[in-house]
């Protein structure tokens, strides 16, 4: 199977999105809860931190007192100072001294032993906030079953995420207490006597805990709110990209058409060059040859009549020739100047009508805006091309009606319309390509000159059906500037005639 550009774009594309989605996904489903959860932690140490200063109090974080009653007075007293914290987020709340947990909101975690791990050593020796969060859910595949089964990744996350914050106090603030009989923990005490002086002291840490499935259905929710923005992207630029490449492709398909017909018309030029010498100083000869017999024959006579044959035939082979010729020769640009339509018109029919009086040319042209911007003797060439194109199409027997109008600021449009049998639907977009016709001798290329001289004076021409019967041609051109006067150059690029 043969691949264009346009489907080799789409499928390269296709490979690099998916390249960059898979990339991206990996990255993506290995940071984004993580993510969360440090922001979270983040945002929570920033607001607890000065809070906690002044709600915790040193003697909070002494032992646990033997006594219940003494332990109750404690538990109560931190409870009423914990209480700010909120149980909607953090279901389980710690606080824990140097060696054993003294309050939480979970009774039966008071009076654990503290278990040193590696989270614990980071917040009491180096007093630095740790948040960890376990789900085993990593890369791609967390990423898609949290997109399409989130039941199977909330129920599947079974490790609690924890954040430990340090609670600092003052080493000026608490040094009396340490050196005083306030304290009774010993290593409690040694820990603040041995801390520099002018720094803090860590003397315990706040646990808070959160279930992993709410952190887990907040990030799903971001992954699918995420992932519809970038499909909506993605779908828009593929839209753009597609817009722009196919307006390329499209250009470049036109300039290839361009080229080959460029080539193709410097090549028939060359052989239009060579048969257009050797075949006129032929047919001059044969022509006037048939001309003298013509003239010199009675008119009863049959080879006065052959010698009209001769000359009819010997007339349309120069008119294939001049054509062909007028069509493939280089042009420069054509040098345009304030042209009279009336009197182009006129000229023109005096070339293509002349010999055929049953057909009538009726002009209605606008009186108040006749001269155009164009060059005067390819204007003549147009008119004559269309009026030997309607006058065949009606075989020698008709009308032709030619009307002017202004359209739009600056612009003249020209109708030409006769009542010949017309032009089908399907032949209408293909007039003026060269060699198609319709006649049974013509050549086709008479109305392909006409667009190749009005393309070239920035005009433009084309072929529609008209209400009634026939064809119509309507030519868009530039009016002249206000105050200009008509010209009067020599009428250049007029096919010449065999005489």
């Amino acid at each position: 199977m043969r691949v264009n550009l346009i489907q080799k774009f789409f499928l390269w594309n296709l490979v690099w999105h998916l390249a960059i989605g898979i990339y991206f996904g990996v990255w993506f489903s290995e940071r984004l809860v993580d993510s969360v959860t440090r922001f979270q932690t983040s945002n929570l140490a920033d607001d607890l931190r000065t809070v906690m200063r002044k709600r915790i109090r040193i003697s909070f974080l002494d032992e646990i007192p033997k006594h219940p009653n003494e332990a109750q007075a404690r538990l109560e007293s931190i409870e009423e100072s914990a209480g700010f914290l909120s149980g909607d987020v953090y279901k389980t709340q710690i606080l824990w001294n140097l060696d054993q947990a003294v309050w939480s909101n979970q009774p039966s975690v008071i009076g654990n032993p503290l278990i040193m791990d590696e989270g614990f050593q980071e917040a009491f020796d180096k007093g630095q906030e740790f948040a960890e969060l376990t789900t085993n859910r990593y890369g791609l595949i967390w990423m898609w079953q949290a997109m399409t089964n989130e039941e199977a990744v909330i129920n599947d996350a079974s490790s609690a995420m924890r954040v430990l914050l340090p609670i600092r106090f003052p080493r000026a603030s608490v040094l009396p207490a340490a050196k005083g009989n306030d304290l009774k923990s010993e290593i409690l005490k040694k820990r603040i006597i041995d801390a520099a002086e002018g720094s803090e002291v860590v003397a315990g840490v706040l646990e808070l805990r959160i279930d992993p499935k709410e952190i887990i259905e907040k990030t799903i929710k971001d992954v699918r709110s995420v992932w519809k923005r970038v499909g909506v992207i993605y779908m828009l630029s593929n839209i753009v990209l597609f817009g722009l490449f196919k307006s390329a492709f499209n250009t470049i398909q036109r300039q290839s058409r361009e080229l080959r017909e460029q080539e193709r018309l410097s090549n028939l030029g060359k052989m239009a060059s060579y048969l257009a010498h050797e075949i006129r100083n032929p047919l001059f000869i044969i022509r006037g040859s048939a001309q003298t017999i013509e003239e010199t024959s009675p008119d009863t006579s049959p080879s006065k009549k052959l010698a009209v044959y001769v000359i009819d035939e010997v007339d349309r082979l120069n008119n294939m020739v001049q054509d062909l010729l007028g069509l493939v020769k280089p042009r420069l640009a054509p040098a345009k100047s304030p042209t009279s339509l009336k009197r182009a018109i006129e000229d023109s029919s005096e070339r293509s009508l002349k010999q055929s009086p049953k057909v009538e040319l009726v002009e209605q042209l606008d009186p108040e805006h006749d001269l155009v911007w164009f060059n005067r003797g390819q204007l003549i060439q147009v008119f004559t091309n269309l009026f030997r194109n309607a006058r065949d199409a009606c075989k020698g027997q008709g009308t032709i009606l030619v009307e002017s109008r202004v359209s739009g600021e600056g612009h003249l449009q020209i109708r030409v319309t006769d009542d010949g049998p017309g032009i089908s639907e399907e032949h209408l977009s293909h007039v003026f390509d060269p060699f198609f016709t319709g006649k049974e001798n013509g050549t086709g290329l008479g109305l392909a000159i006409v667009r190749h001289l009005v393309t070239g004076n920035n005009a433009t021409i084309e072929a529609v059906k008209p209400t009634g019967t026939g064809a119509c041609f309507i030519l868009n051109v530039r009016l002249a500037p206000e105050g200009a006067a008509p010209s009067e150059e020599e009428e250049t690029d007029i096919p010449e005639e065999l005489s």
